[in-house]
């Protein structure tokens, strides 16, 4: 990973925070937004 990688911005590492302290899980939470991202792909189409 490169440094730019590394460097979230604020609202990002929140957003992140948040769903830490929720009872999502993380593959709860990769595959709403892998849905989210193919919701947006047809969408385009």
């Amino acid at each position: 990973m490169t440094t730019e990688e590394h460097d979230l911005p604020e609202e990002w590492g929140e957003l992140a925070k948040e769903a830490m302290k929720s009872n999502i899980t993380k593959e709860d939470f990769k595959q709403f937004l892998k849905k989210e991202k193919e919701k947006r792909d047809k969408g385009l189409r």
